[in-house]
């Protein structure tokens, strides 16, 4: 039992701590918003059920733990409790990445939503795309940092840290070309 509240606890208040810092003192630079992993699901969005960053991480934590004090109360064994409280966990962490954080996201205005053209804005690799697979990039939009899975239009390698423009975004998943390509086009035209 102590276990679980000792996880409840610190979770909700590195939650709160987070909320406060991010929403009301609009301080966004202490890295809580930082990728964990990169787990990518290839028919199911596996990475969508683990924790993205330390923010979701103090969601999880939070339902683990009072999930995990409900079975305590309710007499269960651990071998039975801790393994429900887990899976409860990535339950309430997919619940909150595909139907809530949507939710809010549309409702702030600010967000970049699916709606939003993204065409033609420039980002930067952050994980290398292969010529026929597929990394991540970052794009600033209004001043936040979105991450998006992304793919090269032209089936070429882009390396980490190059610079791209974004072609178009299709289901979440955004085809990309480097910066230098089409610099290159232009010097040759010229």
């Amino acid at each position: 039992m102590t276990f679980y509240i000792v996880i409840t606890v610190i979770s909700i208040v590195s939650f709160a701590a987070d909320m406060i810092l991010r929403y009301m003192e609009k301080i966004r630079s202490f890295g809580m918003e930082e990728r964990l992993h990169n787990i990518k699901g290839k028919t199911i969005p596996i990475e969508d059920f683990i924790p993205h960053n330390i923010t979701m991480l103090t969601i999880y934590g939070s339902a683990f733990g009072i999930f995990g004090i409900v079975m305590k109360l309710l007499g269960l064994h651990p071998f039975v409790s801790f393994p429900m409280s887990v899976m409860f966990g990535c339950i309430v962490n997919f619940t909150v990445m595909h139907f809530i954080k949507p939710f809010f996201v549309g409702i702030s205005g600010d967000e970049l939503d699916e709606k939003t053209d993204i065409g033609g804005m420039e980002a930067v690799c952050t994980e290398r795309i292969g010529g026929d697979d597929y990394g991540r990039i970052e794009l600033v939009y209004k001043g936040k940092k979105y991450d998006f899975d992304a793919v090269s239009a032209n089936d070429t390698d882009i390396e980490k840290n190059d610079p791209v423009y974004v072609l178009y975004r299709e289901d979440g998943l955004c085809f990309v070309e480097k910066q230098s390509e089409i610099t290159d086009i232009i010097n040759e035209k010229e």
